[in-house]
């Protein structure tokens, strides 16, 4: 029996010192991403919006952001152009080259749900719970106002050629309005609950859906019915994203699962199902080169940000933020990144309470600070 237990023991003591341990009593949850072909960004709880060079890790912090949750990102499709949304009401655009904001839009009260910039990044759309404003980027000039969306927005996408926009509401139903024709022409029934996430493919009008009934639908605009449907998690869709040709989708699960789906074959590519904690929102950039994902809820103890590499089997790294912070374990067993890390934190494998400047003296090679993936 000493022997078993001295065993038990030495394992549970191993494997305490194999994990990563940090302290999560500052950190915020994700609460909406996107992504680029360079960047995989992270809108946050606390209102800040992170950017993550997904080659290096380096950090990227747009501080004051927003001063309540960002609730939606979106990217034009050359990665140029950034627009996000906050609880505060406020939607901020940003030129990603120069990392400045360029403009604010402010309706106070309002209610903003969500926000999609066109792929040319000519017009910005912003919805509101039963209305959806057009502005012209070149100058933010109100162009359009849509309206007749019986049953709440909750999320917006606009397809390449930026002639057609799917609304989503809560009660399943996907509104699609023709923008040149200033109305709305169609209306797919999907399912009878809240529709959280819609994204059009790039080379085809493909649109895809998930929300609260557990299920991904997958539509060709000008058909009402799905020409796939699918539920293969035990909780809600919270992000769903299509790669250029409509081939491949991302999605995001309440139930922690994160997957990309081959449309055509019914298979799973990458699949990370590992850990616990929601995933609280999905993006990847239209190429599918890699994923990103929040984990955890407010609720949930453990709260991160996650870029996975679907090509690369077992590549991921995760990002732990605190208030005045960031840091970034890699796949590789090492922190790397960028930020202000005045604060102590708990180090890689002791549970020391370190400066960030002592953990990188002590436990980690200089020459390691760049991340290999090859």
């Amino acid at each position: 029996m000493k022997k078993i237990f001295l065993v038990l023991f030495l394992m549970c003591a191993f494997n305490a010192a194999a994990e990563p341990k940090i302290d999560y009593s500052k950190s915020y949850y994700v609460s909406s991403t996107a992504a680029t072909e360079q960047y995989a960004i992270f809108g946050s709880f606390d209102g800040n919006i992170r950017l993550i060079d997904a080659q290096t890790s380096d950090i990227i912090l747009l501080d004051n952001a927003h001063k309540k949750p960002v609730i939606s990102i979106s990217v034009t499709g050359e990665g140029r152009y950034m627009a996000s949304a906050g609880q505060d009401d406020v939607i901020i655009i940003w030129d990603l080259e120069k990392l400045k904001e360029i403009k604010r839009i402010v309706k106070p009260g309002m209610g903003v749900r969500a926000v999609v910039l066109s792929k040319n990044g000519e017009k910005l759309y912003i919805a509101y719970p039963s209305v959806i404003y057009e502005y012209e980027t070149k100058n933010y000039v109100n162009t359009g106002l849509y309206e007749g969306y019986k049953n709440g927005i909750y999320s917006i996408s606009v397809n390449k050629k930026g002639n057609i926009l799917a609304a989503g509401s809560k009660n399943g139903d996907i509104y699609i309005t023709d923008l040149e024709k200033g109305e709305i022409t169609d209306t797919y029934s999907a399912g009878r609950q809240l529709i959280m996430s819609l994204d059009f493919a790039d080379d085809k009008d493909i649109l895809i859906s998930g929300g609260y009934d557990n299920t991904v639908r997958i539509y060709n605009v000008g058909k009402s019915r799905p020409i796939k449907e699918f539920s293969l998690f035990k909780d809600a869709v919270k992000s769903v994203q299509l790669n250029k040709s409509g081939t491949l989708a991302a999605i995001g699960s309440s139930d922690g699962t994160a997957v990309i789906y081959n449309i055509s074959t019914g298979q799973v590519k990458g699949q990370t199902i590992s850990e616990d904690g929601e995933v609280t929102s999905l993006s990847a950039p239209k190429s599918m080169k890699f994923i990103v994902y929040g984990k955890g809820t407010a609720f949930q103890e453990e709260r991160y940000g996650v870029i996975s590499y679907p090509d690369k089997k077992g590549v991921f790294r995760k990002l732990y933020s605190m208030q005045e912070s960031d840091i970034i374990i890699s796949e590789r067993g090492y922190l790397t990144g960028r930020g202000s890390f005045g604060e102590y934190i708990s180090s890689y494998s002791h549970g020391n309470k370190e400066s960030m400047q002592d953990i990188m003296e002590k436990y980690f090679r200089q020459d390691k600070l760049r991340v290999n993936l090859d």
